[in-house]
């Protein structure tokens, strides 16, 4: 048995010169948001959420993925936490609208490599 049913990364990455990111985006208001929700709920015992830094969807964010689903979401704002937790947290069913969930995993790839391309020339210098 799993400790926990679902574990909700969030990506609350900041990045000094880039206002792509997670951060600039609001993703620590949907973190608490999510959060609250799922104490609202009394979901703690079988959600688990984290803060992390990067995901690789920069640009699309806030970004967060749902495990052992493997679901993705971008574009999240405090407005979409219901609908996810009602939605797929609790019954199981990924939010399908297409400016929330990465339905078409080539492009995911596509973007995650596009990212850490370029990640890795700003460091170059």
């Amino acid at each position: 048995m799993l400790p926990f049913r679902k574990h909700v990364f969030v990506c609350t990455n900041s990045k000094p010169d880039d206002d792509g990111c997670c951060a600039a985006r609001g993703s620590e208001q949907v973190l608490q948001k999510l959060r609250a929700e799922i104490s609202a709920r009394k979901l703690q015992r079988e959600i688990h959420v984290t803060a992390c830094g990067s995901l690789g969807t920069c640009g699309h964010g806030p970004n967060m993925v749902v495990h052992p689903d493997g679901t993705w979401y971008s574009g999240v704002n405090v407005n979409d936490i219901a609908e996810i937790v009602e939605q797929h947290l609790v019954s199981g069913k990924v939010v399908e609208v297409e400016r929330l969930a990465w339905l078409d995993h080539e492009k995911l790839h596509q973007t995650i490599a596009e990212n850490r391309a370029k990640s890795q020339a700003k460091r170059a210098g």
